[in-house]
Formats: C-alpha cells, sequence, structure tokens
C-alpha cells in the first residue's frame, strides 16, 4: 500500500511540473523569507520579496506554488510568495507521536538553513484548534492549518508525516513518507549547493 501511496505521489508532482508549461527562464524567482513567532496567536508569515527582486508576476509561479493557504494564526499565505528560495513541506497530524519526534529535526533544517529555505508546516486530519495547539510546540517556522486536506491532496499526500521539498523554482526535488526522512538533511543540502 505504500508502495502504490508513493507511486501516485510521484505521478501527481510529475503530472504538476509537467503541467506548468514553463521553462526556466520564463520563471523570475524573488527571495523571500518565511519567519514565525512562537506565539501561534501572533502573525506568523513575513513572506514578501526582497527590495532587489519584484514580486513574480501570475503567469511565472509554478503550478506546485500556485496556492493560497491560512496560518494558524488566521493570516493568509500565498504560494507564490515561496518562489525562488527551497521550500520544504512538512506535512503532519497533531496526534501522530511520529510528527511530534520530528520537531527537533525540522527545527534544526529551519534553524540551520535561515534566510535560505522556507519550511512550512502543513497540519490537517485534526480540527483547527489541535493543529493549532500542536503548531504552538514547533516555533520559528510557518504552519498552515489545513483542516480539508486541500494542500495534502494538491502534493499526492497520503500518510502523516511526509515530506514535500521543491527547489527554488517549485519543482519538486525529493518526497518521504511516514519514516523516510533519514536523508531529508542531505537532501535539503542537496538543494541548497
Amino acid at each position: 500500500m505504500v508502495l502504490v501511496s508513493t507511486l501516485v505521489a510521484l505521478v501527481l508532482a510529475g503530472c504538476a511540473e509537467a503541467d506548468s508549461g514553463q521553462d526556466d527562464a520564463a520563471r523570475e524567482p524573488s527571495a523571500s523569507s518565511a519567519t514565525t513567532s512562537s506565539d501561534p496567536a501572533a502573525p506568523e508569515a513575513d513572506v514578501s520579496p526582497s527590495e532587489e527582486s519584484a514580486a513574480p508576476d501570475a503567469g511565472a509561479v509554478p503550478e506546485t506554488l500556485d496556492f493560497v493557504g491560512t496560518t494558524v494564526s488566521g493570516d493568509e499565505l500565498d504560494g507564490a510568495s515561496l518562489v525562488g528560495r527551497p521550500t520544504l513541506l512538512w506535512f503532519w497530524a497533531p496526534w501522530c507521536p511520529t510528527c511530534r519526534g520530528q520537531i527537533p529535526q525540522v527545527q534544526g533544517l529551519a534553524d540551520d538553513h535561515a534566510g535560505e529555505l522556507n519550511v512550512v508546516g502543513v497540519g490537517s486530519l485534526d480540527s483547527s484548534e489541535a493543529i493549532t495547539d500542536f503548531a504552538g510546540d514547533v516555533p520559528g517556522i510557518v504552519h498552515l492549518e489545513d483542516t480539508d486536506g486541500e494542500l495534502w491532496k494538491r502534493f499526492g499526500v497520503t500518510e502523516q508525516s511526509s515530506f514535500v521539498l521543491l527547489d527554488e523554482d517549485g519543482s519538486v526535488a525529493f518526497e518521504a513518507g511516514y519514516g523516510g526522512t533519514d536523508e531529508l538533511g542531505a537532501r535539503v543540502d542537496d538543494v541548497l549547493g
């Protein structure tokens, strides 16, 4: 079953990449930063283009990042703001002990690569209150509330805890499902080059 889920996720990721219809030259990356406060009620995302680079136009956003999510504090996060910097998406559920055990790894990656890697948690499979409570235990990264599972579906995620690593152009560089995170740090290093 895990093999089938992995194959489906890879096919979906390949389809999203193939459907974008844009070459690398057509994409105009922008530098962005994703920072959070340790207070889950505080505004957590400051994702904005740098002064040197303009925001990407709508045609330059890869399909993988063409979404809008809601942070646990109720703010909007436009996926287009992540273009131009590699992004690690962590799909977790609040009741998942494996997800909780991955907090140090995810926070370590966010801390070690601050300013060069976007780290975005995507909580689902529970109530918004439970998602917000879990996010409060993982300060320093952006957390999206995905109670309806729309982002999970978009990325072909079928199990918690899963990771999707996107390169600076929004192409899927690595995916890992439950228990497949041993090489996550090395894959992040590869993408950051």
